[in-house]
């Protein structure tokens, strides 16, 4: 999503003040959103397209597929994504780029929440080293026990690896944990995408703001490729293909009729995951 409100940024020539301005939201939150440090709102992702004079349902089809596989993948957030429109009122913006004013049902809960925390947090504390001492428990005989350590399972795929190629990205559930590695462009064109799911150890093509007839392929240092043709609508991705830890992929795209591709920069797992 962070490439699509990139491209369109840098189409309308607007500095991040200036969305501020014409929009509800502050300049912070749009640099977070457009260099994909955080998921846009739905709204957010409407006025930018607005503003452009593009048009919004396109790109809205896309922040619901990424609001999918967001939810999907059980990202913390994702069913309440988005910030409210800035007050008249004038309340400062917060970290989300929501504006707040003093009589605001927010502040007021926060406010009860404080006089509730000074009263009951010193008399937790007290009755916790009360009872502490009194069950023998602050005694230094006795060793701590170290934690046990939970291991998250991944979300539950239909391949992994080699098993993966050719495949549907979607069916395989691979969109779970997908993140977009590496990002590229036909200036003025389309914008292109390699994706990566690490539960699958597989990746894939993506292209936007295409054409009929454009075409997305997306490479592995294994010689494999897998490609798919736009048919219809703006955008396409590509089947899978296997993303091992040691190798490297990465996709090319070309409009119709154009024999010059553009690829974008190769993405070895190992070397940047963490």
């Amino acid at each position: 999503m962070a490439s699509e409100l990139l491209a369109l940024k840098k189409a309308s020539g607007l500095s991040f003040a200036q969305l501020s301005q014409k929009t509800h939201y502050a300049k912070s939150s749009w640099e977070r959103w457009v260099n994909g440090k955080q998921f846009p709102p739905r709204h957010a992702v409407e006025s930018l397209a607005g503003l452009c004079g593009t048009p919004s349902a396109q790109l809205l089809g896309l922040w619901d597929r990424a609001q999918a596989e967001r939810e999907a993948g059980g990202v913390p957030g994702a069913g309440a994504e988005g910030a409210e429109q800035a007050s008249d009122a004038g309340g400062a913006p917060d970290e989300g780029g929501v504006r707040e004013t003093a009589d605001s049902p927010s502040r007021g809960r926060r406010s009860r929440f404080l006089r509730w925390a000074a009263v009951l947090v010193p008399v937790l504390v007290g009755g916790a080293l009360v009872a502490w001492f009194t069950l023998g428990l602050g005694s230094t005989s006795a060793a701590p026990q170290p934690s046990p350590s939970v291991k998250v399972a991944g979300p539950q795929t239909g391949c992994k690896g080699a098993a993966c190629e050719g495949r549907d990205p979607k069916k395989m559930n691979c969109g779970a944990d997908a993140v977009t590695v590496r990002t590229g462009s036909i200036p003025k064109d389309l914008v292109i995408e390699l994706r990566y799911s690490r539960a699958c150890q597989a990746a894939w093509g993506r292209i936007s703001f295409a054409e009929i007839g454009a075409t997305v392929v997306v490479n592995n240092s294994d010689g494999a490729a897998q490609a798919d043709v736009v048919h219809f609508d703006r955008d396409v991705y590509s089947p899978l293909i296997a993303a091992p830890d040691d190798g490297s992929v990465w996709v090319c795209a070309a409009l119709p009729k154009d024999k010059a591709r553009s690829c974008t920069g190769r993405f070895i797992p190992s070397q940047e995951e963490d």
